[in-house]
């Protein structure tokens, strides 16, 4: 068999370097996202030392963190060290500590721990610009039907479920709910807006009363009644997303134990807040200006 050799065999060829493109936008896009990685890790961080703080203040909730903290601190022991010297991590008092506390630390850390928002600035605060929303797209979505009160029946009424343990879900004959989308087979509210769209005004019984403390039977045998969404102050993800505002979660154990019957007074009563606040600042700011 005849071996076949070839000038260039032992000859290594060398390809030319590609020419990078669009360097300089990548580098923007990647200097954003770490932006924005660090701007939501400190909006989470400032979250859950207000939960915290209000977890403790809580009845029993400082017994149940020592509880968590015991066994997470159980699971995680060591054998002692071969000097008969066990090490023990220190002991965390009830109230967390801050740098702010210590009166002391790196400039540049506490100028970081001033720029966390709370609990309560991360729901009122606006992220972005609000977005409109567009025009329904044809033959898409359900049209919105204006049931008047007079088509209410007393068994729609007993339908409307009290909790949420009364909900069956059924993806044929239910119908789903704007606020926590699940679709099943209580009855739900019925928009009388002429402006409202498809099923954003189907409310159920337990997210209305505990969202926007209001009753679904009122609101069917209402024939002005609105849902939240047209009136604007629904609190729904979806709905505060588009506003610019970040979800509140399951919120409701936390207001109510604020003193508030449903998370639509809490979220006003904190947005009255934090605006009395900015104006004491505002006008404390003028007033040392005055008699500078």
């Amino acid at each position: 068999m005849r071996h076949v050799t070839f000038k260039d065999e032992n000859e290594m060829i060398k390809m030319p370097p590609a020419e990078e493109h669009g360097s300089d936008s990548a580098e923007e896009v990647a200097d954003s996202f770490l932006a924005k990685r660090q701007q939501n890790i400190k909006a989470n961080k400032a979250m859950l030392a207000q939960l915290m703080a209000d977890l403790q203040k809580m009845p029993g909730g400082a017994g149940l963190l020592n509880k968590q903290a015991g066994k997470q601190k159980t699971k995680r022991s060591r054998p002692p060290r071969s000097g008969g010297e066990s090490r023990k991590n220190p002991e965390r008092v009830s109230r967390r500590m801050t740098r702010s506390m210590a009166g002391g630390g790196d400039p540049l850390a506490l100028k970081e721990e001033e720029l966390e928002l709370s609990l309560e600035e991360e729901l009122v605060e606006v992220r972005r610009a609000p977005r409109d929303r567009g025009a329904p797209r044809p033959n898409q979505g359900k049209p919105h039907l204006i049931r008047p009160v007079e088509d209410i029946t007393e068994d729609e009424l007993q339908l409307v479920a009290d909790n949420m343990t009364e909900k069956v879900y059924n993806r044929v004959t239910g119908s789903t709910c704007h606020q926590c989308r699940q679709k099943t087979i209580d009855t739900k509210t019925c928009c009388r807006c002429e402006d409202c769209r498809g099923i954003q005004g189907q409310f159920c019984g337990p997210c209305l009363r505990n969202r926007y403390g209001e009753d679904v039977k009122k609101a069917l045998l209402d024939p002005e009644w609105k849902c939240p969404p047209c009136r604007g102050i629904c609190n729904c993800s979806f709905c505060r997303q588009r506003e610019g505002r970040c979800p509140t979660g399951i919120l409701f154990p936390l207001a109510q134990y604020h003193g508030f019957s449903d998370v639509h007074s809490y979220l006003s009563s904190l947005r009255n807040k934090l605006a009395s606040e900015r104006c004491d600042v505002t006008t404390r700011g003028c007033y040392f200006s005055v008699l500078l």
